[in-house]
């Protein structure tokens, strides 16, 4: 006789494991569309939220809006979509306050306590993570083992980088070696791992993760959310766009995230393309001393900061622009990363000038953008100064850009894929 292949079972409740319901950074987004696809194929998706580490640390601002969402329920976006926020009692603030290791651990006891007691209750087939910090990772790991369930864990990027840009250290420093350190041994221990960019698989690969177990999916955009179609006329009348090529930056405005140009590109537009302005779209630390620099150079003129706007918001500043920028620095933090913004540019349909580090250059190439050396400061501001002048090349790279995303990244196709490692997830 011949043994017949059982086909990998689908899973009908998955407990995702994340640090913002609704989402506010890319990766709580990306795992949450793709939650609420995998929903609307008629899965239950319960979130379980932990507060995340920076805020118990005391590293986000007393006036950060996002912890309102914690006075109340969590929001209802699908009727196959619970969620459950994990909050600890004031009295724990002081202790995070005083004994920062001593409340990483009571947190660990609390917070690992209350999702088994919410894994009892919904009764999952499994649980998704999406990402290996101290505290999400390990207690959705611990939460999953003694509850004897299999763990996806989602990788989106170097989250031991990053920490360590955010602290300007060294990934040789105490802090950066020691959530490097959480971070692979979870990877390690998980059933499964996707990540974001080839980079990231063959990253972790070189660090021991086994290969057979990873797989790679990219992060998407709504193409029907993101479209040239949006009315964003509110937006030019607004911040005094019309007749201008507006080219935006838009995200973290952060040196990491390749500020620093915007400077020099300004000073070029003023120059070659005066009808060009740039439209900042974001916050950032140092966000402050450009623009300082930009008015005591008499370039003021040529850039608008629009603040920090909500998600939704952004489909009508990105409608807005003529030219996008994706121009990170040559860092492992943007090699490794699977920038969200470069998709919704995509389904925007907008002519973009992107550097050419891994995690872009996997996805975007010459047909449908520019692609520049990261920190050729004069190459990205030709290419820019191109664009602002040649509206056909901006309408061709821009149309290319969306059949392609439409094709091959929307958070429907990628669901499906997603879908695939929770059923490989669940194979023995």
């Amino acid at each position: 006789m011949v043994a017949t292949l059982k086909s990998p079972s689908s899973p009908k409740r998955i407990a995702v494991f994340v640090e913002h319901f609704p989402p506010y950074l890319g990766s709580d987004r990306s795992i949450f569309e793709l939650s609420k696809r995998a929903a609307a194929r008629d899965v239950k998706i319960h979130f379980v939220v932990t507060q995340p580490l920076r805020y118990l640390y005391g590293q986000r601002p007393a006036t950060w809006k996002y912890k309102e969402n914690w006075k109340g329920p969590p929001p209802k976006v699908h009727s196959n979509i619970s969620a459950r926020y994990l909050l600890l009692e004031k009295w724990m603030g002081a202790i995070w306050r005083r004994y920062p290791p001593l409340a990483y651990l009571i947190t660990l006891v609390l917070f690992t306590a209350s999702s088994l007691k919410e894994i009892l209750r919904f009764r999952p087939d499994m649980v998704v993570c999406a990402h290996a910090s101290p505290i999400l990772g390990v207690v959705a790991y611990l939460s999953a083992k003694l509850s004897f369930k299999p763990i996806l864990m989602a990788v989106p990027d170097w989250m031991s980088a990053y920490a360590a840009g955010l602290m300007q250290e060294t990934m040789a420093s105490l802090g950066p070696s020691l959530l490097q350190m959480v971070e692979l041994r979870l990877y390690k221990l998980a059933d499964r791992i996707f990540t974001a960019t080839e980079f990231l698989k063959s990253l972790l690969i070189d660090y021991g993760v086994r290969p057979e177990i990873i797989a790679v999916i990219p992060n998407g955009v709504d193409p029907e959310q993101f479209s040239p179609s949006i009315d964003c006329s509110d937006i030019v009348q607004k911040y005094r766009l019309k007749n201008r090529c507006v080219v935006l930056f838009s995200g973290h405005l952060e040196e990491w995230a390749g500020l620093s140009l915007i400077y020099d590109l300004a000073k070029r537009l003023d120059s070659d393309a005066p009808q060009a302005h740039i439209l900042l779209v974001g916050s950032g630390r140092t966000v402050g001393l450009l623009l300082q620099k930009l008015v005591t150079s008499g370039l003021s003129h040529m850039v608008t900061h629009a603040g920090f706007h909500p998600f939704k918001e952004m489909p009508k500043f990105i409608a807005t622009s003529d030219v996008a920028l994706c121009i990170f620095p040559d860092t492992p933090v943007s090699h490794a990363a699977s920038p969200l913004k470069l998709f919704e540019y995509m389904g925007s349909g907008r002519a973009i000038v992107a550097t050419s580090v891994a995690g872009t250059s996997e996805i975007l190439d010459d047909t449908m953008g520019v692609l520049i050396s990261p920190g050729n400061v004069d190459e990205i501001c030709d290419a820019v100064v191109k664009l602002c002048q040649h509206p056909d090349l901006r309408k061709e790279l821009g149309e290319k850009a969306r059949r392609v995303v439409t094709q091959k990244y929307t958070w429907e196709f990628l669901s499906g894929r997603f879908l695939d490692e929770c059923r490989a997830t669940l194979s023995p």
